[in-house]
């Protein structure tokens, strides 16, 4: 497939999945697990539970089987301590999701080390008023309660809401001080896995359409001069959330395509270098894309 060949329903340029598939499946270290920068010639196999996630899921979005995914599971269990716990919430979050990707689990049950980040997350206030990490994280913890099939507790949820509240923008966007289409979209589904109406929200809905470009398709924030791998998926997700078609999806299918790179990946920007988080990003705004039904003129 040609990296600029028209998607067939849609005439739009689309990615060389056959490209993505063979830059993924040369990030596999010998563990089992995944690394972006793996460098065989130098000596450099280092996976990690994100590049992994991003592995994992990007191979399944791509209908190809994950190599040997017992090594894989066998690798990702190994990041949890005797009690079930993670070095931090990043790691436990993306080998618990990895897990739940190969139709697998943990070899101990993470309850007590997510109830832990439950009552701590929540009632987190970020010195100096920078509020992203705190609303990505918080997105990471509810897909996690939910991936247990758990529910919060209406004293969580209360705190869940009051830090959505805390860190929103005045324009509608998370997170303060400065929004952007890709933490928006994590608070969206935090809060609409915690039973918060925000896929019905016009602020919301404002917010993402500030973000519109003629030539960009979608900006990552409303000021922004350049768009990215998180920017376009985030775009393209709430756009599926609110049920808001997009004002310009040739242009954000082309800037898509764009950020694929030589090796296959795709980067976070143009020319950027590749990982695996970001191709996944992409391949998820490709599938968004695909199902993204316009308006008719």
């Amino acid at each position: 497939m040609s990296r600029t060949a028209p998607a067939a329903a849609t005439g739009r340029p689309d990615l060389d999945r056959e490209a993505i598939a063979h830059y993924v499946l040369g990030r596999r270290t010998p563990e089992g697990g995944y690394s972006f920068y793996r460098t065989p010639a130098w000596g450099v196999e280092e996976p990690n539970a994100p590049d992994t996630l991003a592995a994992v899921e990007s191979l399944r979005l791509l209908g190809v089987e994950t190599p040997e995914p017992e090594a894989t599971a066998r690798y990702l269990r190994s990041l949890a301590d005797n009690e079930g716990g993670y070095p931090s919430l990043t790691i436990g979050w993306a080998a618990l999701r990895a897990l739940d990707a190969l139709s697998t689990g943990p070899s101990r049950s993470p309850s007590a080390w997510l109830e832990g980040w439950v009552k701590k997350l929540f009632m987190y206030r970020p010195e100096g008023g920078d509020w992203a990490g705190a609303v990505h994280d918080a997105a990471r913890l509810s897909e996690l309660v939910h991936l247990g099939g758990a529910q919060l507790s209406p004293t969580e949820q209360a705190a869940l809401g009051d830090l959505l509240e805390a860190s929103r923008a005045p324009d509608g966007g998370w997170a303060r001080p400065g929004p952007d289409l890709e933490t928006t979209a994590l608070a969206v589904r935090a809060g609409v896995l915690a039973g918060f109406p925000l896929h019905h929200d016009r602020l919301v809905a404002g917010f993402l359409h500030s973000c519109s470009d003629p030539v960009l398709g979608l900006r990552f924030a409303p000021d922004a001069a350049a768009t990215s791998a998180g920017g376009l998926w985030g775009g393209l997700a709430l756009s599926a959330v609110l049920g808001e078609p997009l004002i310009y999806p040739e242009a954000t299918a082309q800037n898509l395509v764009l950020l694929q790179r030589p090796d296959g990946g795709l980067g976070a920007r143009h020319r950027a270098i590749s990982t695996l988080t970001d191709t996944w990003r992409g391949l998820e705004a490709a599938r968004l894309l695909e199902n993204h039904q316009e308006e008719p003129p």
